[in-house]
């Protein structure tokens, strides 16, 4: 071969190499600064994940520190003054008839047990204190005894709750659900059910009100009262599905992972 093709050649190779170099070079660069942006952008979605758990997380303990100071108020305050309006009362026998003071005393008590139920309901300590079975039986009992509904409640044997503060968000999702219930519901039978295994609790809350379309929901999206539910569950990584037709009840699942840290 001669000189000048051997060196052509060569040059040809040498330039061939030296290609390949750049081109992998710059393939390492882009592999490289794509892994960083994809880091970069996982450590933005996780800053921002922490965030948001903070600020749901400031916002229920402002919100349990309210629930424990209207508590307070209605023990100390309003619960005091009807104890002392129906004492009061036992100074009126002589100047009204006795069916109406005892109406009237039926009334005050009434008054006062249910002030009394609400405080109970709205203290944080009480409900970590009897726990969550136990708060959950309460507040289906005292639905019961309004007379306005008949209830059900089925829970697991297995089930015990989860921890002192995912038990409390739990109870504060299932009150956020009836209350809804009550408020637009027109229901007249409430039913709680709760399954659990070592992998996942399922709480069901379902009623026989008229239900709503929850394609409408999507598009206009929640009221306060749902989104209230879904900050919650985002606080303890928990699942809400709705199930609702229109004249045919609603169904809410909550669904969470037992063993799974919550805040």
């Amino acid at each position: 071969m001669p000189k000048q093709q051997e060196d052509i050649l060569i040059t040809i190779v040498i330039a061939s190499v030296f290609l390949v170099l750049i081109g992998f070079f710059l393939l390492l660069i882009v592999f490289i600064f794509l892994r960083r942006q994809r880091k970069f952008q996982q450590e933005r979605d996780e800053m921002k994940n922490r965030f948001d758990q903070t600020i749901l997380k400031t916002q229920l303990e402002i919100q349990e520190q309210t629930f424990s100071h209207i508590s307070q108020e209605i023990h100390d305050n309003i619960g005091q003054v009807l104890s002392l309006v129906r004492l009061n009362l036992s100074t009126f026998m002589e100047e009204v008839s006795e069916e109406k003071f005892e109406h009237t005393d039926q009334l005050l008590g009434k008054a006062i047990k249910d002030l009394r139920d609400l405080s109970h309901n709205l203290q944080s300590n009480r409900i970590n204190d009897i726990g969550i079975l136990e708060s959950i039986r309460q507040l289906m009992a005292t639905l019961q005894k309004t007379g306005r509904y008949t209830t059900s409640l089925e829970i697991a044997d297995s089930f015990a709750g989860v921890n002192k503060d995912t038990d409390l968000i739990l109870f504060r999702m299932i009150q956020e659900i009836i209350n809804n219930i009550i408020k637009h519901a027109s229901a007249s039978a409430i039913d709680i059910k709760i399954e659990s295994d070592p992998s996942n609790i399922k709480i069901v809350v379902t009623d026989n009100g008229t239900g709503f379309d929850t394609e409408k929901l999507k598009k206009t999206g929640h009221g306060i009262g749902l989104q209230n539910i879904f900050n919650r569950a985002k606080m303890i990584h928990a699942t809400v599905d709705i199930q609702s037709n229109l004249g045919h009840g609603t169904a809410i699942t909550l669904q969470i992972k037992p063993n799974r840290p919550s805040l």
